[in-house]
């Protein structure tokens, strides 16, 4: 009896519950699901680099462009003009012995006369648009936005007219301050854009520590709007350089004309030499390269600066 019960037992204690469910096996993965995510995987790396290498055909079609008429221009500066296209530096040495060099300068001279104008007048009337409350702010800043709208050319005869009874008609000092003054609104539009993304918080602190506000425009703020001072000068530059229009009317006289002025006057209506012209497109449009190259990064940063937070 013993025996027959341990071997019951032996036998119970062997068998599985009833209520117990076995362990939950994952499908086999088919090979069409692999085939199918690989071939997702696939167009997606096909269609990233589709789009990559159509955006730098579309970046190297804009850059050939732009740098065509450069070398066009190069190209036609150093060479004759008598059908043997021979390499020759005459146009250039006409160029540099003629008037040009001194347009140029008094075109200078009217750029930094602006870009002092518009930085000294402008700068102040964004610090206190950005940071100082006060009645009527919002129409005044509505005002200089409209101003910006405005074309110059419609009210270039009234300038004019003043000009011409205060006797300031072919002042080179003048006419560079009629410059600055006609790029203000879009001046004070920039930094005080620039201004608006400084936080508030500096002028507090500073206020606290018992700075005026003079001070603090002049020790933060200042040092802090760098980038957009140089986006608003290297704007203000290349405008002022490149007018034609109000330095044809205000500086008559054949030696206070700026750059623009003697390069569309230059040539003779029964000749055209295009070396010479060629050369003096070049002499003139280098300064703005330059001016570009040097400061791109500035002027990045600038045109961006309070557009987000």
């Amino acid at each position: 009896m013993t025996d027959r019960n341990s071997t019951i037992e032996t036998d119970t204690s062997n068998d599985v519950p009833l209520s117990a469910t076995p362990p939950r096996v994952a499908p086999p993965r088919s090979s069409s699901a692999a085939h199918r995510t690989g071939g997702r995987r696939v167009g997606d790396r096909i269609s990233a680099l589709f789009s990559t290498g159509l955006t730098r055909i579309v970046l190297v079609g804009l850059a050939a462009g732009t740098i065509a008429p450069l070398v066009f221009m190069v190209f036609k500066s150093l060479t004759k003009q008598d059908g043997t296209n021979a390499v020759t530096f005459d146009a250039w040495a006409a160029v540099l012995n003629g008037k040009l060099p001194q347009a140029g300068l008094i075109s200078l001279q009217v750029s930094v006369i602006a870009i002092l104008v518009i930085l000294s007048i402008a700068t102040l009337a964004a610090f206190g648009f950005a940071k100082l409350s006060f009645t009527g702010s919002q129409p005044i800043m509505a005002t200089i936005i409209v101003l910006m709208l405005v074309p110059g050319q419609t009210f270039i005869i009234t300038e004019y007219f003043n000009f011409s009874h205060l006797g300031l008609i072919g002042n080179i000092p003048a006419v560079g301050v009629l410059y600055g003054v006609t790029q203000i609104p879009f001046a004070t539009f920039i930094l005080t854009n620039f201004f608006r993304a400084i936080p508030d918080e500096l002028v507090e602190a500073a206020i606290i520590d018992g700075a005026s506000y003079p001070r603090v425009f002049w020790s933060i703020f200042l040092p802090l709007a760098r980038p957009a001072m140089v986006t608003v000068g290297v704007l203000a530059f290349i405008g002022v350089w490149n007018d034609l229009l109000i330095a044809l009317l205000f500086l008559p006289t054949p030696g206070s004309r700026t750059l623009s002025v003697v390069m569309a006057g230059a040539q003779d209506t029964r000749t055209f030499d295009v070396s010479q012209v060629m050369a003096g497109s070049l002499l003139s449009a280098i300064p703005c390269i330059i001016v570009y190259v040097i400061f791109q990064r500035q002027i990045a940063v600038g045109l961006t600066a309070g557009t987000g937070k």
